[in-house]
């Protein structure tokens, strides 16, 4: 397990063929509630760079310390932006928006979940996955209708009366399967934790910027009002008023 105390961070971001280290804040989202990890670039009132990029261009952003920078979002403009509007942010989703737009329209016979979805990730591009090792009898037919990925997903779900969580990490698709965590992070009262406070039945805890963790990852808390180790739920990264990059983990 690993603690640092890790308050400046540096940043890169990307967005089709422009590279921003300054003059930039940023927002990222990654929740199990949601099959979209979002993120935005916002430029800074003295930055108003003329620029314009296309929608579905190839987007990432990086955090890091000392020159090592980790990716902690990579997807695609989920909208063009253009420096003539009014807005001064560009808008990001990851890969699911590949399975958003691909359309469906098949009959499957004598199939599995897995096959059905490995062949839905081959029409959307997708050739990085991984999906539940979980063995279910075959169904003689399965009709999927003119609907996205995802919605063909959430079908073979119902044929099948399942219910598997399914997301992108690291521009991996995971179907009812987790990416293998290479480190547990420490957040310790007094040291890397800014806040602990409980709602709704919920942990939040603010720290500083923590780009490696994201939502189902587990971490460990060693604070007075609670410790153990517990799996995240959700995350949001974001620079304050401030300035400064605070992660708030929901746990």
């Amino acid at each position: 397990m690993e603690t640092q105390e890790l308050f400046y961070p540096q940043i890169a971001a990307q967005a089709g063929p422009y590279t921003f280290e300054e003059g930039v804040e940023i927002e990222l989202y990654s929740s199990q509630d949601s099959y979209f990890d979002w993120a935005k670039i916002r430029f800074t009132e003295e930055y108003q760079p003329e620029i314009s990029v296309e929608r579905k261009a190839p987007a990432f952003i990086r955090l890091g310390y000392d020159g090592n920078l980790e990716d902690v979002f990579e997807g695609y403009v989920a909208k063009g932006y253009d420096s003539g509007g009014f807005a001064n942010e560009i808008n990001l989703k990851d890969e699911m928006l590949l399975l958003e737009e691909t359309e469906i329209n098949n009959t499957f016979l004598n199939t599995t979940p897995q096959e059905m979805i490995s062949y839905f990730l081959g029409q959307a591009g997708v050739t990085k996955s991984k999906l539940s090792p979980e063995i279910f009898p075959e169904r003689r037919q399965v009709p999927i209708k003119k609907m996205s990925v995802i919605q063909a997903i959430n079908a073979v779900h119902a044929a099948w009366g399942i219910k598997k969580k399914f997301f992108f990490s690291g521009g991996v698709f995971y179907w009812g399967e987790k990416p293998e965590q290479k480190k547990v992070t420490v957040f310790e009262y007094g040291v890397n934790v800014l806040t602990l406070t409980r709602s709704g039945g919920v942990w939040e805890l603010e720290t500083v910027s923590v780009p490696w963790v994201k939502h189902s990852h587990k971490i460990s808390i060693e604070h007075p009002k609670i410790s153990g180790e517990f799996e995240v739920k959700k995350v949001i990264t974001k620079t304050d008023d401030s300035g400064f990059i605070r992660t708030s983990i929901y746990f």
